[in-house]
């Protein structure tokens, strides 16, 4: 890679996100921006600028250059799917914390007075049932997310 295509460390942190990750990439594979201006295609000097130095970076060179990144094999998944699975281990850590809220609060009064019959029995069963394919919905929505491409 020649010094005109290689980012210093000072101008990097002026950059955002989406511009620092797709030069992370570049860098981290050794590619050029000369490469990619012509798998987009694109103006190599536009592309450099949209890069190195734009401050309003354009997303629609952003969604055309991960596209490209990855047919190419480059990456398998950008920000915004971390984005999603950010959001989505929340909302996984909400619904677990509910579960089990739900499920203690059922146990104590259940068992308030140390007999279970067999009507509570089956109200607690199938509670946890509910609330298990609730959780396991949860953890196939994470899987998911971490599968997209």
């Amino acid at each position: 890679m020649n010094n005109n295509n290689s980012i210093h460390t000072e101008k990097f942190n002026m950059l955002n996100e989406d511009q620092k990750f797709i030069n992370q990439i570049l860098e981290r594979f050794g590619l050029e921006i000369k490469w990619l201006a012509e798998k987009l295609p694109m103006d190599y000097e536009l592309l450099r600028y949209q890069l190195r130095e734009a401050i309003n970076y354009r997303q629609d060179v952003h969604s055309r250059i991960i596209e490209v990144l990855k047919k190419e094999g480059y990456i398998s998944s950008n920000k915004e799917v971390c984005d999603k699975l950010k959001d989505d281990l929340i909302d996984f850590s909400s619904v677990l914390s509910g579960t089990v809220s739900i499920i203690s609060k059922s146990v104590k009064e259940k068992i308030n007075d140390r007999v279970l019959d067999e009507s509570e029995k089956k109200m607690l069963t199938d509670q946890i049932k509910s609330q298990l394919r609730r959780v396991t919905d949860e953890f196939n929505d994470l899987l998911i997310t971490i599968d997209l491409k």
